[in-house]
């Protein structure tokens, strides 16, 4: 996890700027901010660790040439643009008893992102232009979730509900002087967040099928039994598929595919290739570790039983 610990101090100075633009919110704000912060802090143990979110103005940086303070305040725009958006996405999902506060506390965080990127960038930039669009393909997403099937019609797309954390690179290599790589940096990215999207419903899936949520994992099981999107899927179906017919092998091949790409192509940007295929690498350990409990069952565990306790 180089890719993490060569900017822990960074994301340490970016957290803090946050949580003291965060503190300054008015009561009850500020309170609620920090506990909602907390959650997706990654140096904190118990969050959740979306460090693409953060980390990449960083990853970048060694083909912008930015300065860590430049790269520190596109960090720190995009935590503030990923709290919005995780609280929209929340209350699209749920129906929470405090959506006033919630819808009203993302408000405060996206004046705050774009506090921080009209500092960097002027009215007339076409960061403001790139912004849109990636405002735009989020909203089509969350929308379209449930009516397209994304992972076998158009992959890329899926992708493409976290497009707005990408507001941080393509801001970067503006300022750069790199425009002229911003659809290609673009489309690594999308490669990434595929490969994290597909780890994170392999986690979820459960979760995701009694919430009637979109799932990479879902779709492909949906694919291989030739039926439309969980037709029919239940549990037990779904158990089979991954523990009994080894749906999940072909499924971390889709993820090594999308990392062989990105790893192909030009400029060379080492940690977020190192980022995503660390994400294939575990969801691939845990494809053979369920191949060899399959493997175990097939010999009758006899294998297994003399390993233990023919010593």
């Amino acid at each position: 996890m180089e890719w993490y610990f060569a900017y822990k101090e960074e994301l340490e100075k970016v957290f803090r700027q946050a949580e003291e633009r965060t503190s300054a919110f008015p009561a009850p704000f500020h309170q609620e901010g920090l506990d909602f912060l907390a959650r997706f802090n990654p140096l904190r143990e118990d969050s959740t660790r979306n460090y693409i979110c953060y980390l990449l103005p960083f990853w970048l940086q060694e083909l912008t040439g930015l300065s860590s303070e430049v790269c520190r305040k596109l960090s720190l725009g995009n935590v503030f643009i990923m709290a919005h958006y995780f609280i929209q996405d929340d209350v699209m999902d749920t129906a929470a008893d405090n959506r006033k506060i919630q819808l009203a506390l993302s408000q405060l965080f996206y004046t705050e992102c774009l506090s921080i990127y009209q500092d960097l960038f002027p009215a007339t930039s076409p960061f403001w232009s790139y912004a849109r669009t990636y405002v735009n393909e989020w909203a089509v997403s969350v929308t379209s979730e449930g009516t397209e099937d994304y992972f076998q019609g158009e992959r890329h797309k899926v992708a493409l509900k976290a497009s707005p954390l990408k507001m941080a690179g393509t801001g970067a290599l503006l300022l750069a002087g790199h425009a002229d790589l911003i659809q290609t940096v673009t489309h690594m990215t999308d490669l990434a967040l595929l490969v994290l999207q597909m780890s994170d419903d392999w986690a979820d899936w459960s979760e995701d099928l009694v919430e009637h949520s979109y799932n990479c994992l879902l779709s492909h099981i949906s694919a291989e039994q030739k039926i439309a999107y969980c037709e029919g899927l239940g549990p037990q179906q779904i158990q089979e598929a991954i523990y009994v017919r080894d749906v999940l092998t072909s499924y971390v091949s889709i993820a090594d595919q999308a990392v062989q790409q990105l790893n192909s192509m030009e400029p060379s940007i080492h940690d977020l290739h190192s980022f995503a295929h660390s994400i294939a690498a575990e969801l691939g350990e845990e494809a053979a570790e369920i191949e060899g409990g399959r493997s175990h069952l097939r010999r009758g565990g006899l294998d297994y039983w003399l390993s233990k306790n023919m010593k």
